[in-house]
């Protein structure tokens, strides 16, 4: 596919640009210890396989799911987000291998570049500034400007109405996880990359809708 078809190439964070060193699964433990310390030492395992096979939708919708109440789901979600923001702020965020590199060499083919995430606002921002990427990317949505998280194609339909994109089969999707292969699918992406370097594994991915599958953002150049 050439430069001139594809306008918007649309990438997750966390395991896709961003480097996870499993702080999400790591946030969630801190979580629900924290607000669910009675059914934590016996759901631990469950709820840790659900954070895993659910991993790139939204935060908010997988408490949810998890807890079936909505005002303990938003106490586990802020508890995961002011853990999670702890690990970064400590610790650093990294980006993946190549994936600056890949940024600017999108900017130079004046290809547009979003990332969309599970996380909320203020989390995605405080990454944004700690990663120095402000100036790097055109756009970046999560869930609270939409109606929902992925699977759903919203946050990739509102990126490219904001960036004047004309059409989906100008936009390239990138992700780690299922969530992320099955709302490119759900969008009419004219390609969903699937990439190695987070959550889930080629079968998983391809099974979710990816037409490719990569090691890393670092080889994503020679698909386009």
């Amino acid at each position: 596919m050439s430069t001139s078809e594809i306008k918007l190439v649309a990438f997750d964070v966390a395991g896709t640009t961003m480097r996870d060193e499993n702080l999400v699964i790591s946030a969630f433990k801190i979580a629900f210890e924290a607000t669910q310390p009675d059914l934590w030492p016996t759901k631990s395992s469950e709820w840790t396989k659900y954070a895993l096979d659910t991993m790139g939708q939204s935060k908010i919708k997988v408490f949810t799911e998890i807890l079936g109440n909505r005002d303990e789901a938003i106490k586990a979600n802020t508890a995961f987000e002011e853990a999670y923001l702890d690990e970064v702020v400590e610790n650093g965020a990294s980006p993946i291998e190549g994936a600056e590199d890949l940024f600017k060499w999108l900017r130079n083919k004046e290809i547009k570049i979003a990332l969309t995430t599970g996380f909320s606002r203020s989390t995605m921002d405080e990454l944004l500034r700690q990663l120095n990427w402000i100036d790097l990317i055109d756009i970046s949505v999560t869930p609270s400007e939409v109606n929902q998280g992925r699977p759903s194609p919203e946050m990739l339909q509102f990126a490219l109405k904001e960036l004047e994109v004309a059409s989906p089969l100008n936009v390239l999707v990138v992700g780690d996880t299922a969530a992320d292969m099955e709302s490119g699918r759900n969008f009419g992406a004219v390609q969903i990359v699937g990439v190695l370097s987070g959550a889930h594994d080629e079968q998983t991915l391809l099974n979710a809708g990816a037409t490719s599958v990569i090691n890393s953002v670092a080889d994503l150049s020679s698909l386009i």
